[in-house]
């Protein structure tokens, strides 16, 4: 964890080497500090109900699994545990009171089919890490931390709507299958390393400038993605398999590290919205039924680029990057509903008209022995 926090020293009794409790009895012991140091364990079917009134810190970790009898978690005095708070496998977890917790090292519930809600009063407004999967919750109410290294939100199928005040994710931002229908809300978000949004409806990113990493979104009912404000992503951008997505919006957007791939998305008739894009440090990869689609701003291409469209999206713009050499990799393939193609491998630029240019920029890309297989093309 980075919680700075210092360790205190604590009464006796109250300091746990890898405590595991199975009993109530051994949970009172927890309960009895004020300050409980260590690594706390709380597992079994025998509790229907877990009462920690009385604990407020706990310098260590606290990890609740597989009380499948347990309806009830009561620990409304606890304000702090300074690394992994864990609730996970409790199938009939009903009522959580977490009046007062406002710092953990990571929070990672999983497997909370019966909680809606998360009990969190006061709300956690520090914390390295926040991972919710496959609980019964219908908001994240309660978790309002403004940076984190991971924040993934996956398979909560009652969760219509995630609206946090987040402004940066150093790791990973992932949120993923869950209710069908979610509404993304991430406004205050300035930055972000790896992101992923999977099964959306709508997303809001007004003050995105940076992706230190990858970003996709794929397999949402989403109808519009639009990145008003984000002029660069490290790594790769895709879009794909987002059946009602009707258009993109990228307006500053200048460079993309890695590859770009946009495919599978049925409505989508034009990849317009990439205005200021002027390099791509990887592969292009279009395929879909595209009438319209430009880059009107792309100077450099360092992989390959295909392009595979039953629309009637014309082959000219992109013919003219590969043969003025803007695009750098060996493969260039070009195909629209006329079947007007064209394709090449890296001796495509002994075809210009001007020998000079030509030779030039085969000297850039070319190996020795396409150099010399195009020579003896020419040659006759």
């Amino acid at each position: 964890s980075t919680l700075t926090t210092a360790t205190p020293s604590v009464a006796s009794g109250c300091s746990f080497s890898s405590f595991v409790a199975t009993a109530s009895a051994q949970v009172q012991q927890v309960a009895a500090c004020a300050t409980a140091v260590g690594d706390i364990t709380i597992r079994g079917d025998s509790f229907g109900s877990i009462e920690l009134t009385g604990l407020e810190q706990v310098f260590g970790s606290l990890k609740i699994q597989n009380t499948t009898l347990a309806t009830t978690i009561n620990a409304p005095t606890l304000q702090l545990i300074s690394e992994d708070f864990e609730l996970s496998g409790l199938t009939i977890l009903n009522t959580l009171n977490l009046a007062q917790l406002n710092t953990v090292g990571s929070l990672n519930w999983v497997t909370l089919p019966a909680l809606e809600s998360t009990g969190l009063t006061q709300g956690i407004t520090a914390a390295d890490s926040v991972v919710i999967s496959d609980t019964g919750l219908t908001a994240l109410t309660g978790i309002n931390v403004v940076e984190l290294q991971t924040f993934d939100v996956n398979n909560n199928q009652d969760i219509n709507t995630i609206d946090s005040a987040l402004q940066s994710v150093t790791s990973l931002l992932s949120i993923s299958y869950n209710a069908e229908s979610v509404d993304v809300v991430l406004d205050e978000l300035t930055s972000a390393k790896n992101v992923v949004f999977q099964s959306i409806n709508s997303l809001s990113v007004g003050n995105l400038t940076t992706i230190n990493g990858s970003l996709s979104v794929s397999q949402s009912s989403i109808d519009a993605i639009e990145f008003k404000d984000l002029t660069s992503i490290s790594n790769s951008l895709t879009i794909n398999k987002n059946s009602e997505l009707e258009s993109l919006d990228f307006p500053k957007l200048t460079s993309i590290g890695g590859a770009l791939e946009i495919s599978d998305n049925d409505k989508l008739k034009s990849f317009d919205g990439f205005p200021e894009l002027k390099t791509i440090g990887g592969s292009v990869d279009i395929n879909g039924t595209f009438d319209n689609g430009t880059f009107e701003s792309l100077s450099r291409v360092a992989g390959g680029f295909t392009l595979k469209s039953d629309g009637d999206i014309s082959c000219e713009e992109f013919n003219k990057l590969n043969s003025d050499g803007d695009i750098k990799g060996n493969k260039f393939f070009c195909a629209n509903a006329a079947g007007a193609s064209s394709s090449s491998s890296s001796s495509k630029k002994g075809s210009s008209t001007d020998s000079s240019d030509s030779t030039e920029t085969a000297s850039e890309t070319e190996t020795s022995s396409t150099k010399a297989s195009d020579a003896s093309v020419h040659s006759g």
